[in-house]
């Protein structure tokens, strides 16, 4: 159950802290003071959409924090458990923060955590029901959702059965297709691919062959810069030019003088020998030098035979890739595709007994998921009239409709309509388009009283479930809340006193107004505060001393009908 929830700067709310109780919550105000952010703050918790258009005006960021007990709820205990989250004594902390700079963190007790890891802890915990479910109660399309919730786990099962065989046989319908179309126009691509893979062949390409050619072409196109340079050097170091001597000679000349005094100072030998070591690296390099003469001879023929290599090289790579392996690696494609089309026929022969194969146990999975949706669309209607007797609608037949349809989804092959006859005599008609608001709010209340036990969740958010309600269907309404909140912690959100005086917890949401700003409170309503609460919900802004004693006589009633229920 939610103990505790803690907002700050979200929308009009600038700081609030409150306290729930167990049982049943109620909460009421007048339109505009801030009931619905209160749902949205707690929705935030729970992982529902972060929008910065939330954060309070002024502000740079925002926070919802929600204390839970679920140390009587298995399930979350299991899933904190394996998201290595620390529960003690039963206590579990959810906060959500969000910043104008578009960050949004997911903390578990202080622990940070991805959003989806959020939502599936928090399924547990807690089910709000808001107006867009009213409308999906309104919509056909989405029925097949609320019967297979109603199925349960073998439902889930199925359902993902049929939905992975419908992604099985959608990819090779997907090879199928392509290949079918390859074969039509089979004569075109050929003679393309053909082309291409022979052209790139012919070229007998080798990976990083095109950077040692450019390498090579550029020693080739300077050949007579690298002579004039290499004989220059060879004279200098090894020849002599006859007006000096070579490096060499020079050397072998400067230790031989050093030799004749060496016996003067030892540091004359030691220049002696150092001088005679630089003579004969000298007289290597020099015959280095020579040998590199001695290579270099230009052929003008290999220039252009490299030049018209590498022109190849780029027109194939401005065809078929930017560079010699993606060259190399088009035209392994193309032999690929090649391949493909000359056993074409026999590849769509196998792929059409793959897809056939494919498809009758896409169709089996969907009939056994069928057959589960009838059983089931008979339990819901059951249960549903039963649940519609206790809300004032006890002659109403209720039908789940299972109709087939033709071709496999990945949801099966079912349309599921709920059909409604309020009124004794009158035929089943789509609850779309015959049912009042008020029977679609009980409706929805009967789905969800039926489906909390299933879903497991200790706490429940109603936002404004009493719409199109009034009179006695109000009382009726509020005391089935009340017996839901008898196993489980009930929040609703009401504007109708015959709900509000059934409260165990009354909430009073309002709006003050300061100089420059405007905030939402929410308060704990004594025994006092409640009956000035319902005398407005019974008579509006102005009080009168007949509206009060109505409303005291409210809250006596309700306590009397609570210890009945």
């Amino acid at each position: 159950m939610l103990l505790e929830l803690t907002i700050k700067n979200i929308a009009l709310i600038e700081s609030l802290r409150v306290e729930f109780a167990r049982g049943f919550n109620v909460l009421t105000g007048e339109t505009g003071a801030g009931k619905s952010i209160v749902v949205d703050s707690i929705n935030l918790a729970l992982g529902g959409r972060a929008d910065r258009d939330l954060i309070r005006t002024g502000a740079e960021k925002a926070s919802v924090q929600a204390l839970f007990d679920i140390s009587k709820n298995q399930r979350a205990l299991d899933f904190a458990r394996a998201l290595d989250i620390d529960v003690e004594d039963g206590l579990i902390a959810i906060r959500r923060e969000l910043s104008r700079e578009g960050r949004n963190i997911c903390r578990v007790q202080d622990v940070v955590v991805p959003l989806s890891s959020l939502k599936q802890l928090t399924a547990h915990l807690m089910d709000i029901h808001g107006q867009h479910e009213h409308q999906a109660l309104m919509n056909p399309a989405k029925h097949l959702d609320f019967l297979d919730a109603f199925g349960g786990e073998g439902h889930a099962k199925a359902l993902a059965e049929v939905s992975r065989l419908h992604a099985e046989r959608g990819k090779i319908a997907v090879q199928l297709k392509r290949l079918m179309s390859d074969v039509s126009e089979k004569e075109r691509l050929f003679d393309m691919l053909s082309f291409q893979a022979q052209e790139i062949a012919a070229a007998k390409l080798k990976p990083g062959e095109e950077q040692k050619l450019e390498k090579k072409l550029s020693v080739l196109e300077n050949s007579e810069k690298i002579r004039q340079g290499v004989e220059s050097a060879y004279t200098l170091v090894y020849q002599g030019d006859g007006r000096a001597p070579s490096a060499q000679e020079g050397l072998l000349r400067s230790a031989e003088a050093m030799d004749r005094i060496a016996s003067l100072d030892e540091r004359y030998g030691a220049l002696a020998g150092r001088l005679r070591e630089l003579y004969y690296g000298a007289q290597d390099v020099g015959y280095e030098l020579q040998s590199l003469l001695d290579d270099l001879e230009f052929e003008p023929q290999l220039l252009d035979k490299i030049a018209a290599r590498l022109d190849m090289i780029h027109r194939l790579e401005r065809k078929y890739g930017a560079t010699v392996e993606e060259v190399i690696a088009f035209g392994a494609t193309a032999e690929s595709r090649l391949s493909e089309l000359k056993r074409g026929d026999e590849s769509i022969a196998a792929l059409k007994k793959q897809y056939k194969d494919a498809d009758a146990k896409l169709r089996e999975a969907c009939a056994r998921l069928t057959e589960l949706r009838r059983a089931s669309a008979e339990n819901l209607a059951s249960e549903i009239c039963a649940q519609l007797k206790d809300l004032g609608m006890g002659k109403t037949r209720f039908e789940v409709r299972v109709e087939p349809e033709e071709k496999p989804t990945a949801a099966g092959m079912d349309r599921v309509e709920f059909m409604i006859s309020p009124n004794p005599g009158e035929p089943l008609k789509p609850l779309a388009s015959i049912a009042s608001g008020g029977e679609i709010s009980r409706v929805m209340l009967a789905l969800k009283a039926i489906s909390v036990d299933a879903e497991g969740v200790d706490a429940m958010v109603f936002d404004e479930i009493d719409t199109g309600v009034s009179g006695r269907m109000a009382q009726v309404v509020g005391e089935k809340m009340c017996l839901i909140a008898r196993s489980r912690q009930v929040l609703s959100i009401t504007h109708l006193p015959q709900i509000a005086a059934l409260g165990d917890a009354h909430f009073l949401v309002e709006k003050v107004a300061g100089e420059d700003r405007t905030d939402t409170h929410v308060r704990l309503l004594d025994e006092a505060g409640r009956v000035h609460e319902l005398a407005r919900l019974v008579g509006g802004a102005a009080e009168t001393e007949s509206s009060l004693s109505h409303a005291a006589h409210m809250l006596k009633e309700a306590a009397g009908r609570k210890t009945q229920l």
